[in-house]
C-alpha cells in the first residue's frame, strides 16, 4: 500500500477512536450500584425539548406516554450516554460536553432476583460537565456525584454537610416501623421523622439560597436555580442577584419577570388556601377513565381529605397504610378521601396504584393538570381536610396521629 495513504488512514483512524458522536469524550462517569442492581442499563438523559415542561423533569420523566405512547420510556428521552451495568454492578459512561447543563440518570431494564422489573427511580439530577466523575449511592434516589466543580458547588456544598448526612441517616432509621412499639412511641416516632424530613428540605433550601445568591460564577447560580425542585421566595432573590450580574442575559430577564409574577400569585394563594377558607372544585379521571368531581364527592360525605401524592414520593407512600386505617374506621361515618397524583408518567401511576391498592377515588394525573394548578401544588405530600357541607378547610398537611386526632374531633 502507498505509504502516504497508509499514514493518512492511520491519522483518520486515530482521530476517530475514543470519540462519542464524532467528538472526543471529555465527560466520564463511573459508579458502583451493586447494593441495588446487578443488571440493567445506566442511562444519562435530558428531556426532549418538544416535551419538556418547565421544572417538571426534575421530578418526573418528560412524556406522559398516553395514547399513541412510545414503545419504551427510553424513546421519550434525549439520551446523552448509555452503558450496561456489569455483573458486579459497576458502570462507565462517556460523552462530549459542550457546556455544563442539568441532566438526569435512570437505571432501565433492571430485573430483580424474583423476575420483577424495577421501575426507574425519579429525580436523579446532576450536572453534566467535563471531567472524571464518580457516583456513590447509599440507597435508590440517594446518591452523590464527586469530582466535578459544578456538582460540588450546586449539590455537594449542602448535600455533604455533616448536618444533612446525620439528619438523613436518622430520618431513614425512624421511617421504619418498630415491632412492638406502643401507640405513644409510634406517635413520637412519626412526629420526629416528620420533623427530620422538613429539616432536610430546609437544609437544601438554605444551601441553594446561599449558592444562588453569593457564588461568584453566574453559571453556578443559574444551575442551582435550574436544578431545584423546591421553589419559594429564595428563587426570586436569586434571579434578582443574577440580573445585577448579567442584566442583558435573556434567560435571566425572562425568568425574573416570571418569578415576580409567580410570587405575587403565591402570596394570594397562601391566603386562599388557609385554614378557614373555602376549597376549590375540580374534575379529574380515574385510571379507567371515569370522571370524578370533588363537588359530587362532597355531596355524599361529611368530611373529605384531598390528598396530592406521586409514585416517587417516599413520604407520600409511607403514609398510605395509615390513611387506609383511618379510612376504614371512619368511612361509614361519612369520611372520604380523594387522591390526585402529580405523576406525568401513566405507567408509574398504574404501577404505584396497583402496589398501594387505594380503596378511595384515585385520580390523576400530572403537575400541570387542573387540580394541582388550582391548589397551587408545588410539592408533595400535600393535603387538605374539608368539611363537605360548607367546603371549609378545617386543617391541612395532616400526617399520622394528627389526622386521627382531627377525624376523632370532628366525628365526636
Amino acid at each position: 500500500m502507498n505509504m502516504r495513504l497508509t499514514a493518512w488512514l492511520l491519522l483518520v483512524f486515530s482521530a476517530c477512536t475514543g470519540t462519542v458522536s464524532g467528538q472526543e469524550a471529555n465527560f466520564v462517569l463511573e459508579g458502583d450500584l451493586s447494593a441495588f442492581y446487578s443488571n440493567g442499563n445506566f442511562v444519562v438523559w435530558k428531556p426532549k425539548p418538544s416535551t419538556a415542561g418547565m421544572g417538571a423533569a426534575t421530578m418526573m420523566s418528560a412524556s406522559a406516554m398516553g395514547a399513541g405512547k412510545p414503545k419504551s420510556l427510553e424513546e421519550t428521552l434525549d439520551v446523552i450516554a448509555k452503558a450496561p451495568l456489569q455483573p458486579d454492578g459497576t458502570f462507565r459512561v462517556e460523552a462530549f460536553v459542550d457546556e455544563p447543563s442539568e441532566v438526569y440518570f435512570y437505571v432501565l431494564d433492571a430485573i430483580g432476583p424474583q423476575g420483577q422489573r424495577f421501575a426507574p427511580v425519579k429525580g436523579n439530577g446532576f450536572i453534566l460537565e467535563p471531567g472524571q466523575l464518580r457516583l456513590r449511592m447509599n440507597r435508590p434516589g440517594r446518591f452523590v456525584i464527586e469530582g466535578g466543580h459544578y456538582n460540588d458547588a450546586v449539590y455537594n456544598s449542602w448535600r455533604l454537610s455533616e448536618e444533612y448526612i446525620e439528619t438523613q441517616r436518622e430520618y431513614y432509621r425512624l421511617i421504619q416501623a418498630v415491632e412492638g412499639e406502643t401507640e405513644a412511641e409510634n406517635r413520637e416516632r412519626i412526629d420526629r421523622y416528620g420533623e427530620l424530613f422538613q429539616r432536610l428540605l430546609e437544609i437544601e433550601t438554605e444551601g441553594r439560597t446561599l449558592v444562588s445568591t453569593t457564588h461568584p460564577d453566574p453559571l453556578v447560580r443559574r444551575l442551582t436555580i435550574e436544578t431545584a425542585w423546591l421553589g419559594g421566595p429564595w428563587m426570586l432573590e436569586a434571579y434578582r442577584g443574577l440580573a445585577r450580574m448579567t442584566p442583558e442575559d435573556p434567560w435571566v430577564v425572562e425568568n425574573l419577570a416570571r418569578a415576580e409574577e409567580s410570587e405575587a400569585k403565591r402570596a394570594i394563594e397562601r391566603k386562599r388556601f388557609a385554614v378557614g377558607q373555602g376549597i376549590r372544585d375540580f374534575v379529574a379521571e380515574t385510571l379507567d377513565g371515569k370522571q370524578v368531581q370533588l363537588a359530587d364527592v362532597r355531596a355524599n360525605s361529611k368530611l373529605v381529605l384531598v390528598e396530592f401524592w406521586a409514585s416517587w414520593c417516599g413520604p407520600c407512600r409511607v403514609e398510605i397504610p395509615h390513611m387506609k386505617e383511618a379510612y376504614a374506621r371512619h368511612r361509614d361515618k361519612g369520611f372520604e378521601i380523594i387522591s390526585f397524583t402529580i405523576d406525568d408518567d401513566r405507567t408509574d401511576w398504574e404501577v404505584a396504584s396497583e402496589e398501594e391498592d387505594l380503596p378511595w377515588p384515585n385520580l390523576g394525573m400530572g403537575q400541570d393538570a387542573e387540580a394541582p394548578l388550582a391548589y397551587n401544588v408545588t410539592g408533595v405530600p400535600k393535603n387538605y381536610l374539608v368539611e363537605s357541607s360548607t367546603g371549609e378547610i378545617l386543617a391541612k398537611d395532616l400526617r399520622g396521629h394528627k389526622l386521627d386526632e382531627s377525624l376523632a374531633e370532628f366525628f365526636q
